[in-house]
């Protein structure tokens, strides 16, 4: 039976942030390995979404771990729906990469993002440039820019939201999700095994805070400018062919200004780690080979 891993038990680490807040992450293959993916995920999911890739990658031997990251309100993450800050979200996993750094000295990080992951991965990557804490940038269905109809479903379901708040004068809690995320499995895929694993997991966000809406286009906007500011670090970028999300012309025009980048396309939906997850596997393997000649830690 497909499912989306939920446990809160095996192969899941916390992190303690400044503020006591714990990152939740959960972690695929041997720590001795000499190149280790750091995944980010979507707005609506979470780092168990990407257990199909982590197991697969693991499979390969001791070469590649694997490390997927519960962003601040998501998944094991408490205060679920709710980011008060974008810079916050951004420092989190900042934070986190330096204790990784850290506690596995000579590894190769290569910082990776699926949908609205990537644009946090690109500010993170921007701020830590200067550093040499990462070895790549990668990039799985990369959530710049939309299309037209998420755009505007979204803009309809957050303003709805707020004139209720409005009308009805209530008082209604920072911390408190309230806003609902207008996605369905369907936006993700077509495989019905999936559609029914998406609609059953718990973990996923259903609705968020204003906080949180506000945060993401905080960090949309700065990714926009920030990848400009990531030097000449290598940039590896995944799209499916039938992404019912993303403008995957205007997003490849966008990143086609940075000059180390190679672009793969697989026929899949947005979802490509649950539709094609031995080729999303391969793929980045092949990615984080070709990097390994780039900066070390």
């Amino acid at each position: 039976m497909t499912t989306i891993d939920q446990s809160a038990q095996e192969g899941v680490r916390t992190f303690e942030q400044p503020d006591g807040y714990l990152t939740h992450y959960r972690v695929w293959g041997a720590e001795a390995a000499p190149d280790l993916v750091v995944m980010l995920h979507g707005g609506m999911s979470h780092s168990g979404w990407q257990a199909p890739l982590g197991t697969r990658l693991a499979e390969l031997g001791a070469g590649v771990a694997f490390l997927a990251v519960d962003l601040r309100g998501s998944g094991l993450n408490a205060v679920r729906g709710h980011i008060p800050a974008g810079d916050l979200a951004v420092e989190d996993v900042a934070r986190l990469l330096d204790s990784i750094r850290a506690a596995r000295p000579g590894t190769r990080i290569h910082l990776a993002g699926w949908c609205f992951g990537a644009q946090v991965a690109t500010v993170v990557a921007a701020r830590l440039a200067e550093r040499t804490v990462l070895a790549s940038l990668l990039m799985v269905c990369p959530g710049f820019f939309f299309n037209e109809r998420y755009n505007d479903v979204l803009d309809r379901s957050i303003d709805a939201a707020l004139d209720v708040v409005e009308v009805l004068d209530l008082g209604v809690e920072p911390s408190r999700p309230f806003i609902k995320i207008p996605l369905r499995p369907g936006d993700f895929t077509d495989d019905a095994d999936w559609l029914a694993a998406i609609d059953a997991d718990r973990l996923k966000l259903g609705h968020v805070t204003v906080g949180t809406v506000d945060s993401w286009e905080e960090i949309a906007v700065a990714s926009e400018k920030d990848y400009a500011r990531i030097g000449r670090l290598p940039v590896r970028a995944v799209f499916g062919r039938r992404d019912k999300l993303v403008d995957n012309a205007r997003v490849r025009a966008f990143l086609e200004a940075h000059p180390d980048l190679e672009v793969h396309e697989l026929d899949t939906g947005h979802a490509v780690q649950f539709e094609e997850p031995d080729a999303l596997t391969r793929l980045i393997a092949a990615f984080v080979t070709g990097a390994a000649a780039g900066p070390t830690p």
